[in-house]
């Protein structure tokens, strides 16, 4: 008899911890896998060297998730998080709400990144664009610059570190966060070729310009109009007074020869720059583009219709748009009208 008591003691024993070991299974599986994590969507940047510590108060701070606890620290050692992190697995990863334990730790020690949107529309400079670059990629500006001043990359643009901003098309781009910045310039060359298909190169050499002189010319109309509707019919003005052999006299390069774009008003003593990208004592265009130049510019360039104009001013309502004048003298009336404008309005 008592031999089957104890029997039947240590069956039911084994019972209870078979349920509560099951019920301790199903509360893990349900804290592991079922239950929402993140609360909020959010991304989480790993960068080589990180541990554990950073990443997870990336996901506390931006997510809201509850890293500490029994069951988070059981997750984190059945995903090998540091083993993975001290493998190397640096990269944005992209979490959204709802997210569970299991979905996280799974993605990152997978090494399952996302594309991050990089874009740098609106710079002026290599040096902005490299900076704008930088807020989206894990590569600081420094190295961005040296990506693209790198000779071998010059090398496979076949261009020199004057003509390199024309190779550098300003939009939205997706790449992975951790991109090698040398990896980065060779998309930015693909992208480049990508854009200056069959049609455009064609339309390009109807104006016997090659794609880099285009950028040229569209680098000079961007920085004359801010109007993106003008910034067709500037360029082929000054197509056009390279046609006849005319300077170019266009201020934005005496700015850039200063290195001064906020200049209000070209005075004598910035005409005598002696500077290559000084348009009024050097002869067509200068050596490189004097910003970075958006594509819609450059089609508008390619697009436009012919005329005959090969003056602009300011016009005298301060709207930001031009007056055109096929020759001087019409030239000269819309300046004086311009001018006058100023005088009214207390502007030196």
């Amino acid at each position: 008899m008592n031999r089957k008591r104890t029997l039947f003691v240590f069956i039911a024993v084994i019972a209870v911890l078979i349920i509560v070991a099951g019920g301790i299974a199903a509360y893990g599986y349900i804290q592991l896998k079922r239950k929402p994590w993140v609360e909020r969507d959010c991304w989480v940047y790993v960068r080589q060297g990180d541990d554990a510590h950073r990443v997870l108060d990336q996901l506390a701070q931006d997510g809201g998730a509850d890293t500490r606890g029994f069951w988070a620290d059981a997750a984190f050692r059945l995903y090998h998080l540091d083993e993975s992190l001290q493998r190397g697995i640096d990269g944005a990863y992209r979490m959204k709400a709802g997210a569970s334990m299991a979905d996280v730790l799974r993605k990152i020690t997978h090494h399952q990144q996302d594309a991050v949107r990089l874009t740098f529309i609106g710079t002026r400079t290599v040096e902005d664009l490299a900076g704008r670059m930088a807020r989206c990629v894990e590569a600081d500006s420094a190295a961005l610059m040296q990506a693209i001043f790198d000779p071998e990359f010059l090398a496979l643009c076949e261009c020199d570190s004057a003509n390199v901003a024309s190779f550098l098309l300003p939009d939205t781009y997706e790449v992975y966060w951790n991109i090698p910045p040398r990896k980065l310039m060779q998309r930015m060359l693909s992208e480049y070729h990508r854009f200056w298909n069959g049609d455009r190169l064609q339309k390009a050499a109807g104006l016997g310009l090659t794609p880099q002189e285009v950028s040229i010319v569209c680098s000079i109309a961007e920085e004359e109009t801010a109007n993106r509707q003008e910034r067709g019919t500037v360029a082929r003005l000054y197509w056009n007074r390279l046609q006849r052999g005319m300077p170019l006299q266009a201020d934005p390069t005496v700015k850039f020869a200063v290195g001064d774009p906020t200049l209000r008003r070209i005075l004598t003593r910035h005409l005598q720059t002696p500077s290559p990208y000084n348009t009024y004592l050097h002869p067509g265009l200068p050596p490189g583009p004097i910003r970075v130049v958006e594509k819609a510019s450059i089609d508008a360039f390619l697009n436009s219709q012919p005329h005959t104009y090969l003056y602009m001013c300011a016009k005298e309502d301060f709207s930001g748009l031009h007056n055109f004048a096929n020759t001087l003298t019409e030239h000269n009336r819309n300046a004086q009208r311009y001018h006058q404008a100023l005088r009214r309005n207390g502007i030196r």
